[in-house]
C-alpha cells in the first residue's frame, strides 16, 4: 500500500474537500495523509511548518508534537539544515524550493541519514511546464547524495485536488525515469507505511 504523505485539502492549500481526496485515493488503490495543519480522527494528520529561521522553526517543531506526520517547507539553506538537523522531523519538503541548486549538499544529506528524516522528491513540480528541467536536475542531484550518504527519499504527489494524485505505478515510473534503481524505487514507495508503522499510528 502506497501512503502519501503530502496531500492538501481545501482546508489548507488544496480544493478538493478530503472526503473526495478519500475517494479518488481509494480508487486509485492508495491512501492519503493530509497535511492541513489540522488533526483528523479519519485521516493521518500533518502539518507543513514554514518558518523564517531556525528559532522560529523550532518554536513550530515543538507546538506540533499532536500531528503525526511534521513536514517542513524546505528551500532557504538554514531551514533546509536546520529540519534535517532535527529527527522529531519527518520529512524535509521541496529543498530546492527557490534556489537554483538542489538545496541538498554534503551537510543535509549526512544530517538527514543521521537523524532519520526523509528528503521529499514530489512529483508535482515535474508538471509545471517552466520549471520541469530544473527540478528533474535537482532531483537527479539529490538522487546522487542519497546514493552517497544513504538518507531516506520519500516521494508525494504534493496533490491539491484529486487529479493531481498518482498510484503506486505512476509513481514507480517517475522515480525510474529519475535515475532510481528497483530497490530504490520499492524503498521509496514503501517508506511511507514503514514511517507510519514505525510511529505507531496505524
Amino acid at each position: 500500500m502506497f501512503i502519501d504523505l503530502r496531500v492538501h485539502s481545501i482546508n489548507s492549500k488544496g480544493v478538493d474537500s478530503p472526503s473526495r481526496l478519500k475517494k479518488e485515493a481509494r480508487d486509485l488503490g492508495i491512501e492519503v495523509a493530509l497535511c492541513d495543519g489540522i488533526k483528523y480522527d479519519d485521516f493521518i494528520s500533518g502539518i507543513e511548518l514554514t518558518a523564517r529561521n531556525k528559532r522560529e522553526l523550532i518554536r513550530e517543531i515543538i507546538s506540533s508534537k499532536k500531528f503525526d506526520i511534521i513536514v517542513v517547507h524546505g528551500g532557504r539553506a538554514e531551514i533546509n539544515r536546520s529540519a534535517v538537523s532535527d529527527s522529531r522531523v519527518d520529512v524535509l519538503a521541496h529543498p530546492w524550493l527557490g534556489r537554483r541548486d538542489s538545496g541538498v549538499d554534503a551537510v543535509v544529506a549526512r544530517e538527514a541519514a543521521d537523524n532519520g528524516v526523509a528528503i521529499e522528491l514530489c512529483i508535482s513540480y515535474l508538471l509545471i511546464q517552466h520549471q520541469r528541467l530544473k527540478i528533474f536536475s535537482s532531483l537527479r542531484r539529490i538522487k546522487k547524495l542519497k546514493d552517497k550518504y544513504n538518507f531516506e527519499i520519500l516521494v508525494t504527489s504534493g496533490a491539491k485536488c484529486k487529479y493531481d494524485l498518482r498510484n503506486k505505478y505512476e509513481i514507480a515510473s517517475i522515480l525510474y525515469l529519475l535515475g532510481l534503481e528497483e530497490e530504490d524505487i520499492k524503498e521509496s514507495i514503501n517508506l511511507p507505511e514503514k514511517l507510519i508503522r514505525e510511529k505507531g499510528i496505524k
